[in-house]
């Protein structure tokens, strides 16, 4: 008996240990929710260990039982949801989580069977980790740690499922179906939480480092306000594609200067996000090299192309209307293209496009120029002449 008074308290000096671990990477990293519910799920299961070993025997520690079981699982369930940005249990199913819970309860003070008391609340886990389970499946794209969590959760759902009829061992009653004596049940019980609880920890805290880490790395690479690709990673995408052909768009937003002082920043920013969200229709590599300057990187496009596509986000650009300016004022930017490849490389397109950007603004903005250095270019306007 000895041995199994230590294990209670090894289990919870483990749990108290990986909920301060949590706690402290919480304030680390300010990782979120994710880790306020794992820790809610390491106090659940703490206290868990030590009513079992203190006070199962009582209608006190019944009901105690009764309530943190299931609650253990609803955190760990959102836990996990949070971690993988999904939403958490919704109120439709707390309402039933909550109903099978009070069922319970309910029992305890109508003098019901041990084993039937127990079967309600432990149904609520099983319900739980189902729900948790199934918006998991629809998750594209799953990573490595993404399954091992889904396997987790199958796991822990059919644990419950299956030690559900012999929960009233822990309790120290008897239950119709005892396949194995209660030493050896509440060994296997024991171990089976620790290691579920303690996998259910590190899988968490490393989805949640993982997380951080791809944010920082987003934001590394990313411009804040519009989320394309800032200039040192815009210049990394033109370094990789060198050696294929394609076009580049560059453009600038026409007088955005008098925007900003006639009508505030952040009527320009939601202009600036505006011209951002309608670039990045047009190709994967889009970026804002600084201020109102924007540049389309356009692999295995020729120029001809390109240049109709530079004209549609003209158009569509101009055709915006901001509700604090009116109908009155209409927006405009200027675009200039060029192509690389056949013996041109990206950064020459670079500098051609921005040469046949300055010809728009010269030529009275709103407008798209393209790089007549091109041969195919120059032959086509040509025969337009």
């Amino acid at each position: 008996m000895q041995i199994l008074v230590d294990l209670h308290l090894v289990v919870f000096g483990l749990l108290s240990a990986l909920a301060a671990i949590c706690i402290a990477i919480h304030f680390a990293l300010k990782a979120g929710s994710a880790l306020a519910w794992l820790a809610a799920t390491l106090a659940c299961v703490g206290m868990e260990t030590l009513v079992l070993r203190y006070g199962a025997q009582s209608d006190l520690g019944i009901a105690a039982m009764s309530l943190l079981v299931p609650l253990a699982y609803l955190c760990a369930g959102n836990a996990i949801r949070q971690s993988l940005k999904l939403e958490i249990a919704n109120g439709r199913q707390l309402r039933i989580f909550a109903g099978l819970i009070g069922l319970s309860l309910l029992m305890i003070p109508a003098g019901a069977p041990i084993f039937y008391q127990c079967i309600p609340f432990q149904l609520a886990g099983v319900y739980i980790f189902y729900e948790a389970i199934r918006i998991q499946m629809r998750q594209r794209d799953r990573s490595l740690i993404d399954n091992a969590l889904l396997l987790l959760c199958i796991c822990s759902m059919i644990g419950v499922a299956i030690r559900a009829p012999m929960f009233p061992l822990l309790l120290g009653e008897p239950t119709p179906i005892q396949v194995m004596n209660v030493g050896i049940f509440e060994s296997i019980f024991i171990d089976a939480l620790s290691l579920l609880t303690a996998s259910l920890a590190i899988l968490l805290v490393a989805k949640i480092v993982a997380n951080v880490i791809a944010l920082h790395k987003h934001q590394a690479e990313h411009d804040d306000l519009t989320g394309l690709l800032n200039r040192r990673m815009f210049d990394e995408v033109a370094k990789q594609v060198e050696g294929r052909t394609g076009s580049v768009i560059m453009c600038d937003i026409d007088r955005f200067k008098g925007v900003n002082d006639a009508y505030g920043h952040q009527v320009g920013d939601d202009v600036i996000r505006t011209f951002a969200s309608i670039f990045t229709r047009y190709g994967e590599y889009a970026g804002r090299l600084g201020g109102e300057e924007f540049a389309l990187l356009l692999v295995d496009t020729p120029q001809e192309e390109a240049a109709l596509i530079a004209e549609a986000i003209r158009v569509k650009f101009h055709q915006f209307r901001h509700p604090a300016i009116g109908e009155q004022a209409a927006f405009s930017a200027s675009f200039g293209v060029a192509s690389f490849g056949a013996g041109k490389n990206v950064t020459t397109a670079f500098q051609q496009a921005d040469q046949a950007l300055y010809c728009a603004k010269k030529k009275g903005r709103n407008q798209v120029c393209r790089d007549e250095t091109n041969p195919s270019a120059r032959a086509a306007l040509e025969k337009a002449a």
